[in-house]
Formats: C-alpha cells, sequence, structure tokens
C-alpha cells in the first residue's frame, strides 16, 4: 500500500486503527480479532494462504463467522479491481463477510459492485483531511475533585536582635525566602539567615503543640544583619524567634471539564452509520452525520 507522507499515519498504523475500531464497536457482540497485519494469513481451499488485513471471528451456534477487512492506505480512491481480489479470497477461504476500508473513498464502479456482492465498504480518515479546519473537541465529562487538605505551619511572630526587634508580618515573610538577608560576622563571614528561619520553624513543627507560642534563642550568634529588601542592617546583640505552630485548611473544591479531540472519523457507505474516535482512543457513534 503506498503511503502518505503528509500526515502522521502510514499503512502500518492504519491497520492497527481499524483493528482497533473493529475490536470495540465488536466487543458487544461477541466478534473478536482473530489476528491481524502481515502474519494475519488463511489457507483456502485451493491450498494457497491468503494475507488478510484484520481477521475477525463471531460464534454463532455451532459455526464461526469470519470477516475480512481489508485496509486501503492509498492515495487514489478504490476501484472494483480490490472488491473482485477480496471476493475471491473469501469464496476460496469460506469468509462469509468483507469490509473494505479506505481513507481516499470509492469509484462510483466499486459502490456498485460492492453493493451487490454484499461487500461492505467504510472510509476511515483523518478529521480534518477533508474539512476547512482541524478536528473538532468533544466532551467526555466533567471531573470534580474535593481535596480536604489539613496542613500545619510555623507562625513567626517576632524576631528580637537585642537591638532591634521585627514584629512586621510582611517583613518576618521576607525574611524566610533565601537570598533576602545575611549575617555578616565579625571575621567578615556571611551567613545566610533564612537557615536559622528554618531552623525555628523545624523545631516549633517538632514539638507539635499547636497554637502554644514557643520562643527559641540562638545563642554565639555575632555580627550585624544586613535586609538586601531595604538596604538596613541592625547589630546583633541576641537572637530569639517566637511564634507557635497553626493549624490551616487548605481544603479545595475544583471542576474540570473533560475534553478530546476527534482524530479519526469513520464512515459506513452503504449503512450510512458515522463513527468517530479521539485521540484518547473515545468511540462514539454520531448520530448528528449521515
Amino acid at each position: 500500500m503506498a503511503e502518505d507522507n503528509n500526515t502522521g499515519l502510514d499503512w502500518k498504523g492504519y491497520e492497527e486503527i481499524t483493528k482497533y475500531i473493529y475490536e470495540m464497536l465488536g466487543a458487544g457482540y461477541g466478534i473478536k480479532i482473530k489476528s491481524y497485519g502481515t502474519k494475519s494469513k488463511v489457507r483456502g481451499k485451493s491450498g494457497v494462504k491468503h494475507q488478510i488485513d484484520v481477521l475477525t471471528e463471531q460464534i454463532v451456534g455451532d459455526k464461526v463467522l469470519l470477516t475480512a477487512i481489508e485496509c486501503k492506505y492509498l492515495k487514489k480512491k478504490v476501484t472494483k479491481k480490490i472488491v473482485m481480489e477480496l471476493s475471491e479470497i473469501m469464496r476460496d477461504a469460506d469468509i462469509s463477510s468483507g469490509i473494505i476500508v479506505t481513507k481516499t473513498g470509492f469509484t462510483p464502479d466499486t459502490l456498485t459492485y460492492a453493493d451487490h456482492l454484499g461487500i461492505k465498504l467504510v472510509e476511515l480518515r483523518e478529521a480534518g483531511q477533508n474539512e476547512k479546519k482541524g478536528g473538532e473537541n468533544v466532551e467526555i465529562g466533567t471531573l470534580e475533585i474535593n481535596a480536604r487538605i489539613t496542613i500545619k505551619r510555623t507562625k513567626i511572630v517576632s524576631i528580637d536582635l537585642g537591638s532591634l526587634g521585627i514584629t512586621d508580618e510582611d517583613e518576618l515573610m521576607m525574611l524566610r525566602f533565601p537570598g533576602h538577608a545575611f549575617i555578616l560576622t565579625p571575621d567578615g563571614r556571611k551567613i545566610a539567615f533564612d537557615q536559622f528561619v528554618n531552623a525555628y520553624c523545624v523545631e516549633v513543627g517538632k514539638r507539635e503543640q499547636l497554637l502554644k507560642t514557643i520562643t527559641l534563642a540562638f545563642p554565639h550568634v555575632n555580627g550585624k544583619l544586613i535586609r538586601n529588601y531595604c538596604d538596613a542592617e541592625a547589630e546583633i546583640k541576641k537572637m530569639e524567634f517566637s511564634g507557635f505552630l497553626a493549624e490551616i485548611d487548605a481544603s479545595s473544591k475544583k471542576s474540570f471539564q473533560l475534553v478530546d479531540q476527534v482524530w479519526m472519523i469513520m464512515k459506513e457507505i452503504f449503512e450510512k452509520n458515522t463513527f468517530k474516535l479521539s485521540k484518547g482512543g473515545l468511540l462514539f457513534r454520531d448520530a448528528g452525520e449521515s
């Protein structure tokens, strides 16, 4: 089969999609995929083996009914020659039904001849291939997520440096972030201030005492606090943190509309049924098209 290099599909992928569609359509009717691909072969009464792109079977009573599905990934319309070839294989291999699937349509003679022989014709193409715009979106449903979350977090209410007391909420929050402040020691070393903030928060969290004010001191810390965000410094005579462990309700409720994009459109020529396959593998009948 010829390939169309302008799309992401090739003949092999086209066969796999066809197999998937008929597997889904037949699931509720006891129709199963017997074989597909290059290794899908049946031996006829003549002794010759015939390759069938997709072969399905259905057990009805004590009979096994086979259907041969031929995939024609061509650039031109399917001609009646292909219908004749499939008809001969069906007769030789005792296959009861035949289907020809293509993306480019059928010639008028093919339509007439296939109808005469009872062979189904199906057009399976990518959405947007014959339209001016691409595939439409299909709504799958609504996903609602109710998350009940409670988190514990240390709230710092003051930092006492001996020479300066910091109680402003905004400034206390600024001091939590890396790079916003550091301690310049007498010997010229720089120590990130947020490491003391983190140490205090960890210790308060370990104690697990909700809403109880806890004051912790960091002894032997000397130097100056340099605050980059306000270009200010303060002498460190002592360093004490005060705060408490709070429990915060972070529950949330979110609703998401689930949508997928139509990828393939399948039209049964004689039955006038239309099916659509989404990129997520959702197959559904489109009652709005014929």
